[in-house]
């Protein structure tokens, strides 16, 4: 680009003034979530929005149809339109290997079968156990077994601890 042509683009820039970003709530009509994308119509204005971007490659949004989403307009250019925020999701796609809440600080989330399965092999273990016990006197009189557990702990069902609203 010749000098002439950089002072041209700055001073149509100034004749045109700088173009901000623009925020707008619009009502999604339809998502596209092979192409991540949604067209969504203005709540104020009925104007619409075609191929609305549903994430950056980070994280991917898919709104509830016919809820209210926040959008972004990148330098008044309605082909960069972005979801930044939706009332409703049907589902929200993280493509990283971690997810960090809280900074990390109460550490990862527990496997909970695995947990069970553990806690169970540690009741049974526990509900099975006889001890044996030493006596003072005769040879004959120092063996034998304790009387057995009447108490018996009660195994671990998941169910009770789950989160069935978020996986992993």
């Amino acid at each position: 680009m010749s000098e002439l042509d950089k002072f041209a683009d700055i001073f149509r820039r100034r004749l045109e003034g700088t173009r901000q970003a623009q925020l707008r709530f619009a009502i999604c009509k339809s998502v596209d979530w092979e192409e991540k994308t949604m067209t969504a119509t203005g709540l104020s204005d009925d104007v619409p929005y075609e191929g609305v971007q549903l994430g950056f490659g980070y994280i991917d949004i898919k709104p509830k149809k016919e809820t209210v989403c926040l959008i972004g307009i990148l330098e008044g250019k309605e082909a960069l339109t972005f979801l930044i925020n939706a009332e409703e999701v049907e589902l929200v796609e993280v493509k990283s290997d971690t997810i960090e809440i809280n900074n990390g600080k109460s550490g990862g989330l527990v496997k909970i079968q695995e947990l069970t399965d553990k806690l169970n092999a540690l009741v049974d273990a526990f509900n099975s156990h006889t001890h044996t016990v030493a006596t003072t006197g005769t040879a004959a009189a120092q063996s034998g077994t304790a009387a057995p557990i009447t108490t018996q702990v009660q195994r671990f069902n998941k169910s009770d601890y789950e989160n069935e609203k978020i996986k992993q």
